[in-house]
């Protein structure tokens, strides 16, 4: 429900939304053209797979017996078809090769250098030849082996690295749409279990067939996300670009994970590239609510968006919206103001006005204030992360009173807090993540074929391997959108002679 209080609607310093398609969209008329096979070549011929992937898989090459027949694949060849897989949207490379081996799959094959035929020991006892170009299901899931499954983790994870910090150096523009950065969970939900299970004949307990994963218990809110799997933690910015992300188990509380990214991947990664002014937000949903995440959120530069209280629009959380925006709670030595259960300024007789302020200190922290002005009732201002929380005198509800030396350990940080549950700019930043977060989560699920049902996973590092390759194919696609849109737009150069620059040149004479 909407305040009726008065309020000043000048941003200032505050992002304004942006709008408009995620750079790597199929939609982009930049990357419309392209197959999944180029797609593929585009990843594979970055400076950052170049740095990163490329040596690691000539050491798997370089590692291969001497002895018999030479390898029909090299070992980046083979790594092609995976991430063809995950552009393909398949669950299984055996789906992937029907597609990359049928008669659609022309261009892909031609772009992978897969539409030649390969030698191949005992051809001539098999009864059915597929297509001999493309590597078979066997001969993947051998290269798969050979790679270990905790260094195609690593190897991926520093090449996302890599290429958010080359996102960031190449196009500047990263950092302006990271103004607003999205957070969220979603659930990857695994057909194996991480519990133990007892033989019921003959008692003997086997371990859990799910390895790094959690259970979650059905409750009346979380319908299709309970059960056994993981929990995907992402920074998101506003063209639906991931900054960093963390898998853990499904029961994993998320606020305390977007904490930990904060204090490492992000300081390490994302941080160095943001070393401005400019005040910036950072929008959750209710999950993400902790005072320890809002302190991590000011310290890196971020202002949070973030309400306890829920807006999905059913009765319970109706009600405790409506019962907070009733309250009235004392402000010590500042008579004439007070606060509601939103944390939202209203003065004795109604007529104030509430200012949003925001800058950043020395350190580069953000710093955010909620002020009030009135002709009757004089001014106030409230600082983020200078208010605790005190009982009145009536045993009422708590007064929020300044902090004194030795209390920070109370902080209430909510308080002073200018994006409030019923502030129209806290409301736009609450939208927009539905339009690029939630976006940004649909894209994985109906595009890329993760997080749509119970998949088949039975360690996190399986699941964390495919999040990360499709995480790298999307900076990857997006940097090329980005450089193609930008020779499109690029004035072309003038013919010699052309204009009033003087006669052209001459040619040159032949030696």
């Amino acid at each position: 429900m909407r305040s009726d209080r008065k309020r000043r609607l000048s941003y200032g310093a505050f992002p304004e939304p942006l709008k408009g398609d995620v750079p790597y969209a199929n939609s982009r008329p930049e990357l419309a053209e392209l197959s999944l096979g180029e797609k593929v070549q585009l990843v594979m011929s970055t400076t950052a797979w170049s740095g990163v992937v490329r040596p690691l898989l000539e050491k798997l090459d370089a590692n291969r017996p001497k002895k018999g027949p030479a390898p029909s694949y090299s070992s980046e060849e083979l790594e092609s078809c995976l991430l063809y897989q995950r552009l393909a949207g398949k669950s299984t490379y055996a789906e992937a090769r029907g597609l990359l081996a049928g008669d659609r799959g022309e261009a892909d094959r031609i772009a992978l250098g897969f539409n030649r035929p390969r030698k191949r020991v005992g051809q001539g006892l098999r009864l059915v030849k597929s297509l001999d170009g493309v590597p078979s299901e066997v001969t993947v899931w051998r290269h798969k082996q050979r790679f270990g499954l905790d260094e195609h983790v690593a190897a991926y994870r520093e090449l996302f690295a890599r290429l958010v910090k080359d996102h960031f150096s190449e196009f500047p523009e990263l950092a302006d749409e990271a103004r607003l950065v999205h957070w969220d969970g979603s659930v990857l939900l695994s057909h194996y279990t991480s519990f133990e299970r007892i033989n019921r004949s003959t008692g003997e307990i086997k371990p859990p067939t799910l390895r790094g994963g959690g259970y979650r218990a059905r409750t009346d809110d979380n319908a299709g996300k309970d059960g056994h799997g993981f929990n995907l933690v992402a920074a998101v910015t506003q063209t639906g670009l991931p900054l960093a992300e963390r898998l853990t188990p499904i029961n994993g509380p998320e606020a305390k994970t977007a904490r930990e990214v904060l204090e490492n991947e992000w300081q390490q990664i994302v941080a160095p590239y943001l070393q401005d002014d400019l005040v910036r937000v950072m929008a959750f949903d209710a999950a993400y609510s902790g005072g320890h995440l809002r302190a991590a959120v000011h310290r890196a530069g971020f202002i949070p968006n973030c309400h306890p209280v829920s807006h999905a629009n059913r009765a319970r959380s109706e009600a405790n919206a409506e019962g907070r925006r009733q309250a009235k709670r004392k402000i010590r030595y500042r008579e004439n103001w007070h606060l509601n259960g939103h944390q939202e300024l209203f003065c004795a007789c109604g007529q104030g006005k509430t200012i949003r302020r925001a800058e950043k200190n020395a350190r580069g922290e953000a710093v955010a204030r909620l002020e009030g002005e009135c002709p009757n009732c004089g001014s106030v201002s409230l600082t983020a992360g200078e208010w605790r929380l005190f009982q009145t005198e009536d045993k009422g509800r708590p007064g929020v009173a300044k902090l004194l030396p030795g209390e920070e350990d109370k902080t209430d940080w909510r308080v002073g807090n200018p994006l409030t549950y019923n502030d129209p700019l806290s409301e736009q930043y609450g939208s927009a993540r539905f339009g690029h977060n939630e976006g940004f989560h649909g894209a994985l699920v109906t595009r890329f074929g993760l997080l749509k049902e119970k998949a088949w996973y039975r360690d996190s590092r399986e699941a964390e391997r495919d999040l990360l390759q499709v995480f790298c194919v999307m900076h990857a696609l997006a940097m090329e959108q980005r450089r193609r849109a930008s020779c499109a737009s690029a004035p072309s150069a003038p013919l010699p002679g052309a204009g009033d620059s003087g006669p052209a040149p001459p040619l040159a004479q032949a030696a």
